[in-house]
Parts: structure tokens; C-alpha cells; sequence
């Protein structure tokens, strides 16, 4: 046999309750009680507070000790991380990174593209070594008031941990014959750095160049000087600029991050500072911390935090182009995506179009091909112009697309050789890697790919035997082999209009993976801990969660899990009292594959306007249980740093959660409470009747208050009628009977019975009962009864009535007025 537990029948040995309602108006309650948040969030890691600058900052080269450090060398204190998730901020600005799992081991150089690079599962960070920065061809420039005409020959840069700065060549002296005229050759040269200083040599000398073309160094550069057709005067000079990632005296460096180990993990904290140590500082985005911030408004003694996963992977969304020519031309119809953006290859690419007059953006929806297929990436046209495709769009990689314009300008140099510049775009010594080529894609005289063989001030010098064209609007691109870009490809027939913008937003492949559809992971993690209240803030998918969120706290609150919780939610921003009463549906979230399309009512769905229309009624919604509590209005405002930001109404829930946790006694009711941490405007203030419907509809509304907002009435969300199922306090009266029920008798099972059993049990279960009472949490109770089980002679049967220390929502006052004899 087994346990003959309603609900419960294959059961542990121990302690099980059941409480019903009682409908003559008896119940149970509760004490202290904890409140667990579910949101999103990334750790913010300070990792250097103030540079000592010099290369004595990080890690050695091989993240093993902090001796031998360079400065560029650093490692999270938490990994491994979520892929994409990290940015690194040096002083206070974002630096462009580069995700590079298991660099360390083979080492070498990254692209200069990216600031940094770092391994999701080491957490290593490497900052970008130093390197000369291309000033329109060279990696010098000439003083504006340079006499000679000399140059700069075979520079180099020597040392990878360099610092930034900016080196000054300057001619300190020349020699002159007796008629007082320079003497080539012989001018001397002191080079200073603006963080360097002047490096002496191993005899403490300074390093002297002359302009006789013998290279020398100083340790970090190299480079030798010789004379032009003019000769050198004192105080001609050469500027060298090196970009480096070793940090400088004074810099700090913070980084924000999702280890793995923070997903899905509660852990109870009892301040702020400890939250926001783990989950970063509150935002629109970290919208975790950001409840946190407005529960600790309301003075809880802690509360459990659980970061989640993103509802559905995350989307960024990229303008691919800012306003079309019009035209059909390969050009028009293909467009990159930046460097490192793959797209995912099950994830829809969704696309929106700006009109030029109007402004107005609109949703297209091409059908799509599948990405990267072999055949289309060896020959696009067939895409772009096939019969076989219609009105639609895919993703090819290809060669990388590091610069691209339409307004080059081709000047034929020689018969083989031509410059290309553009207004647009800077060319510099990187294009002449070895890698890059260029490809002119109009007009059709000019059309081809060709080698890059010279930079010239800010110009290619492009090659072709058969030489090229003058042409003053050339469409270009330089492509580099040793890199790849994803391409978007659109048929031709739906080619952007002349003047329209075009948008996407697009799934990454290293984002796909990491969603939690429903938060249902997250409520998984909840039902390892013990808490009162479950209070979710989610940004995307809201009502799906919200309802996962119902499902989540009436299954823990069955007899067999014995997790009695209550689901806190609210408004989301748009929501009008008939849309939460249930009088009329609303368009205020995205709940399908499409976003960014919204309607006002049925006839525009009809029209052809696909519309995210649907049926928020809370009595539809949630009318059928007393374990949540709904908040309205739609919207509050709360100060988030320096910034005073509206938030969706369902935040009121963290402020609710928050004050009921700071208050030992249970049974006082949330109605005419005052909750702070944020404010209500004044276009939130209801008249009387409107205030009725939306407590008739079992919503708990407030209304402004001074330091923020006043409860009408607090009350669950179930339409039965029953006081003990409408009231939040007693909720937490019944749940808090069930807990300290079956707490007290936890000792019983696993001992043999014997002639005192019953009796123990009971003298036990009257005790417990007196002590709810002495507690007010209950006025009195009746009917205890212990028994043996009939059917299962292992099991002992406890039951009692208890009637709940019930709010006071009315006082009805009658007043007679006339004459009184």
C-alpha cells in the first residue's frame, strides 16, 4: 500500500496538509515572509579601479602570476560566461572585443579591428598590442612647418607593450659649412614620447638619429631619417602615433558579464550592495537589480534573487541602409552585416522599412531561403535575379566587407594602374595586408576585383592589365580574405525604393542558444528553495511568463510539493482599466514571430495590418485562483541613477513583495498601505466607479500618493466571492497553518507508535493551535480530530477548523438626521 493522501499517493514518509476553504468564512495564515525575483542581469566586475600605468597592471602573458605583468593581460574572477554577453569599458567607454576561445595556447596577434579579446571559459582577457596608427598612408606625418623634405624610413614599432601616445621626432641641430648653408646628412634628431618621455640608452645618453638614413631605435621605435631635395632646419619634425591596449596611469577598466553560474541560481541577499555585486547596477536592462531597488524602498529583511535567461534569444538590430538609390544592382540588393555577426540559421531575419516622407517604419515580411547554401554563395545572381526565387531573402558568407561606399572615384594613373578615393572613406597601409582586394561593382565599365598595390594619402592605387575608366561614383568594396562577413541577399523584387531605410534585426548564432522559453528553467530553480512570494520581471514574452508563473505557484503549493507561494504581478505599459477589467482587448506586447507592427482595433487586422491584438482581462486571465495578486495602474515612474524612467506597471509587485516581507505579522492586510520606491502621475487617478470595476475585476489598485502610491485594496485575483480566498493576508494566514502544521509534526514519521501516539498528536496539534492564536493569526479553531487512517494503518489523520484573524475593509456608519423628540 501507500500514503492514502488526497493528490499525494506515492509520497516520502512525512508531514502532509491540506487546506480548504471553509465558506462560512474560516481559513489559515502566515509569518514572515520571503519574497524570490526572477529578472535579467549581468555582473559588473571592476577589474582595474586606478591604472599604476608602465606595463605593472594584470597578469603575466600566460595568466599565472602577477609577476613579470604587462599591462594588457587580465582574467575575470567568474567563468565560464555566457557567449557574447561581455563588455569591457576603459574608462567609462565601451571597447570593441573579439570572442576568442582558447587563444592562449596558440597566442599571436588579432586584428586591429577589435580593442581586446577574451575566452568565455577561462575568462582571460587580453588587451590589443601596440601598434602604429595610419595617418593617409603613413605611419608618420610631417610638421606643418617642415623646411626640409626629408623623410621617415623603415619604421617600425619594437614593443608590443608600448603605451598610446604620440612620439615627436624633432631636429635638434644641423651642421653648417662655412657659408652657413645646412650640410645634408648631418641633421640630428631627438624623439620624445608624450608618455615615454625621452628613452636614454644603456649609458643613460639620449638616442640621437641623423638624417643619413642608418636606422637606430630606442628600444620601442625604429626607423631611420634621410634628406629630401631641401635640406633639414632645426625644429622640422615628424609626428608617430601608437595605439596601444596597456593601460596608463589612471586608467580603470570595468567589465560586464554573465557567468554561467549565475543563471537560474537563487541566492538570498540581505542589501543592496551584495545584489548588485552579483547581478550589476540597476537599468531598463538589468531589470533584476532594478526590482530589487524598489523592494529595498520598502524596507524587506532580504530577498532571494534569480537571474534568467533572455525569454527568447536575444535580437540586435542593425540599419542596412540608410537611404537606397533605388535601383536593382547587386549593390542594392546585398547587404553586410558587421564584422563577427553570424546569423542563426533556425531564427527568422526581420525587416522594417523607413519611408522617406513620412518617416513611418513598416514591417516587410520576404520569405526565407535557407542560409549559407553552397550553391547561392558560388553564385549570387542566381538570387538576386533568378526565377526560382521570389520575394525573398537569405544569408551567404563571404570574403570579409571591411570598407564599402558609392561615391569612389577612379583616376586612371597609368595604363595598367588607377587611384580610387572616396569622401566617405579613408584608406590606409592595413589594405595593403596582402589579404584585401577590391571590388568596384558599377558602373559596368569598371566592374571586377582587383589588386591593391600602393596607398597613397588616403588613396588606392589599384592594378588591372586592362586598365580602367574614369568614373565619379564608383560602388566599392574592400573585402579581406582572411576574415568573413555575413551577406544579406534580397531578391529583386524587393528592392528597397530610392530614399527608404532599411532595418533587421537579426538572432546570432552565439545568442541562439541561450533563452529560456516561459522562464520555465527559472521556476525550476525556485522550487529548490522556500518562499512566500514569487515576484517575476520579465521584458519580452510577459504574459507567457506570467502565466508559466501561475502554473509554477499552484503546482508548488500542492499537497505534495509543500511550497506554499503567491505569484505577484501587474500591468503591463498600455494597459487601460477596460483592458484589465476586460471590456476590450489591447496590442501591447509582441506575441508572435513579427515585432515593431502595432494596431488600435479589429478592423486593422482585417485590413491587412498584422496586429499582436489579445485579451488582457485579469478575471479571464487569472479570476480562477487566489495565489496571485495583480497591481495596476500600467505604468510608474522610478529614479534609476540619475534618470527619472517610466517602468511597466507589474513593478508595483516588487514594492508590494517588498513591504509585505518587512511585516512580521502576517494578517495585516495590504489595503490602504502606502508602497515607495516610485511615483504615480497624476493622468493614473481614476474616478470612483472606474476604481470599483478594477477591484470588482480582483485587481489591486493604487492610486498617487505622496512618496509614492496608496493600496485600494489588496486582494487576489480569484472571482469566487469568498473573503478567505479574496484577501492577501489570509492567504498567508492558510499557508503559514500548513507550513508550521506539518513543521511540527515533522518528527513524528519514522517512529514506532505505540499507546500514547494518539494522544501525543493530539495534546500536540492543540498546542500549535493555541499558539496561532496567541500569535493573531487566528481568533479560533475547532473540531481537532487525530485519528488512525482506515485504509493505511501507517498513517495518522489530522484535522481541524480555523478561523483567520480577518481584515476590516468597512465600516458602515448610519446616521439619522431630523428632529429628536
Amino acid at each position: 500500500m501507500a500514503a492514502n493522501i488526497p493528490g499525494a499517493a506515492n509520497v516520502n514518509p512525512g508531514a502532509y496538509s491540506d487546506v480548504t476553504t471553509i465558506s462560512s468564512g474560516t481559513s489559515v495564515p502566515g509569518g514572515l515572509r520571503i519574497a524570490a525575483f526572477l529578472g535579467e542581469g549581468a555582473r559588473q566586475e571592476v577589474i582595474v579601479t586606478s591604472a599604476e600605468g608602465g606595463g605593472s597592471d594584470g597578469l603575466n602573458s600566460t595568466y599565472t602570476s602577477t609577476t613579470g605583468q604587462d599591462g594588457r593581460h587580465f582574467r575575470l574572477s567568474y567563468y565560464p560566461m555566457i557567449s557574447n554577453r561581455l563588455t569591457l569599458y576603459k574608462n567609462g567607454i565601451p571597447l570593441t572585443g573579439l570572442e576568442q576561445d582558447g587563444f592562449i595556447t596558440p597566442g599571436g596577434a588579432f586584428s586591429y579591428s577589435y580593442d581586446y579579446r577574451y575566452d568565455t571559459q577561462l575568462g582571460y582577457m587580453e588587451m590589443q598590442t601596440a601598434h602604429l596608427i595610419d595617418q593617409g598612408g603613413l605611419y608618420y606625418r610631417k610638421g606643418s612647418t617642415n623646411v626640409g623634405t626629408g623623410t621617415v624610413n623603415g619604421l617600425s614599432l619594437l614593443d608590443p607593450n608600448a603605451p598610446s601616445e604620440t612620439w615627436t621626432v624633432r631636429c635638434s641641430s644641423i651642421l653648417r659649412d662655412g657659408y652657413g648653408t645646412p650640410v645634408p646628412g648631418f641633421a640630428r634628431f631627438i624623439a620624445t614620447g608624450s608618455v615615454s618621455g625621452m628613452v636614454l640608452d644603456g649609458y643613460g645618453n639620449q638616442v640621437v638619429w641623423r638624417s643619413n638614413d642608418v636606422a637606430k631605435d630606442n628600444t620601442i621605435l625604429s626607423f631611420s631619417i634621410s634628406e629630401g631635395a631641401t635640406a633639414f632646419r632645426e625644429g622640422d619634425s615628424f609626428y608617430i602615433e601608437v595605439e596601444s591596449g596597456v593601460l596608463s596611469a589612471g586608467d580603470s577598466l570595468v567589465a560586464t558579464y554573465i557567468p554561467v553560474a549565475d543563471i537560474n541560481d537563487p541566492v538570498f541577499f540581505s542589501n543592496m550592495d551584495e545584489i548588485q555585486e552579483k547581478h550589476g547596477a540597476a537599468s531598463l536592462d538589468n531589470r533584476l537589480t532594478l526590482g530589487c531597488q524598489i523592494a529595498f524602498a520598502n524596507n524587506p529583511p532580504g530577498i532571494y534573487c534569480c537571474q534568467t535567461a533572455p525569454a527568447i534569444p536575444r535580437r540586435v538590430s542593425y540599419t542596412l541602409e540608410e537611404s537606397a538609390s533605388g535601383g536593382s544592382t547587386p549593390d542594392d540588393l546585398e547587404f553586410a552585416l558587421p564584422l563577427g555577426v553570424v546569423p542563426d540559421v533556425d531564427s527568422r531575419i526581420n525587416f522594417f522599412i523607413t519611408d522617406p516622407v513620412t518617416k513611418v517604419e513598416s514591417q516587410i515580411i520576404p520569405n526565407k531561403v535557407d542560409f549559407y547554401d553552397a550553391a547561392i554563395t558560388a553564385n549570387p545572381n542566381l538570387f538576386l535575379y533568378g526565377a526560382g526565387y521570389v520575394y525573398s531573402y537569405t544569408v551567404v558568407v563571404e570574403d570579409a566587407i571591411v570598407r564599402e561606399g558609392d561615391d569612389g572615384e577612379i583616376t586612371p594613373l597609368t595604363a595598367t594602374t588607377a587611384y580610387l578615393s572616396s569622401s566617405s572613406v579613408t584608406f590606409d597601409l592595413t589594405d595593403l595586408s596582402g589579404t584585401r582586394t577590391v571590388k568596384i561593382l558599377a558602373p559596368a565599365a569598371n566592374a571586377g576585383t582587383y589588386v591593391i598595390s600602393g596607398v597613397v594619402l588616403g588613396q588606392l592605387i589599384i592594378s588591372d592589365p586592362a586598365g580602367f575608366v574614369a568614373e565619379t561614383a564608383a560602388e566599392f568594396r574592400v573585402v579581406d580574405s582572411a576574415d568573413s562577413s555575413s551577406l544579406i541577399l534580397f531578391t529583386d523584387d524587393i528592392a528597397p525604393a530610392a530614399g527608404e531605410a532599411l532595418r533587421a534585426t537579426v538572432v546570432d548564432t552565439k545568442d541562439a542558444s541561450f533563452f529560456d522559453a516561459n522562464w520555465t528553467e527559472a521556476y525550476q530553480a525556485l522550487e529548490r528553495i522556500e518562499c512566500d512570494i514569487v515576484t517575476p520581471l520579465p521584458s519580452q514574452t510577459i504574459s507567457a511568463i506570467f502565466q508559466a508563473g501561475v502554473s509554477h505557484v499552484r503546482t508548488m503549493s500542492n499537497v505534495r510539493n509543500r511550497k506554499e507561494r503567491m505569484l505577484f504581478i501587474g500591468a503591463i505599459d498600455g494597459l487601460t482599466p477596460d483592458n484589465v477589467i476586460g471590456n476590450t482587448d489591447a496590442a501591447v506586447e509582441d506575441i508572435g514571430i513579427l515585432e515593431g507592427i502595432q494596431g488600435d482595433d479589429v478592423s486593422e487586422v482585417l485590413a491587412g495590418d498584422v496586429e499582436d491584438l489579445a485579451d488582457y482581462s485579469v478575471p479571464n486571465s487569472f479570476g480562477n485562483t487566489y495565489r496571485v495578486v495583480y497591481h495596476y495602474p500600467d505604468e510608474i515612474v522610478v529614479q534609476i541613477g540619475a534618470d527619472r524612467t517610466t517602468l511597466p506597471g507589474f513593478f508595483i509587485a516588487a514594492a508590494s513583495a517588498g513591504y509585505l516581507s518587512g511585516i512580521p505579522n502576517i494578517a495585516i492586510p495590504l489595503t490602504n498601505k502606502v508602497l515607495a520606491g516610485f511615483t504615480i502621475l497624476r493622468t493614473k487617478l481614476f474616478r470612483p466607479l472606474v476604481l470599483e470595476n478594477i477591484s470588482a475585476a480582483g485587481i489591486t489598485c493604487l492610486q498617487p500618493a505622496v512618496g509614492g502610491g496608496r493600496v485600494i485594496w489588496g486582494k487576489t485575483t480569484v472571482m469566487s466571492g469568498e473573503a478567505v480566498e479574496e484577501e492577501i493576508s489570509i492567504i498567508f494566514i492558510r499557508d503559514r497553518l500548513a507550513k508550521s502544521l506539518r513543521a511540527g509534526f515533522s518528527g513524528f514519521p519514522g517512529n514506532p507508535e505505540d499507546e500514547t501516539t494518539q494522544g501525543s498528536i493530539l495534546v500536540r496539534a492543540n498546542k500549535i493551535m493555541q499558539s496561532f492564536i496567541s500569535q493573531k493569526i487566528i481568533t479560533s479553531f475547532r473540531n481537532l480530530k487525530v485519528s488512525r487512517d482506515s485504509a493505511e494503518p501507517r498513517q495518522w489523520n489530522i484535522s481541524v477548523e480555523a478561523q483567520p484573524v480577518f481584515p476590516i475593509n468597512w465600516v458602515y456608519i448610519k446616521i439619522g438626521v431630523g428632529v429628536l423628540v
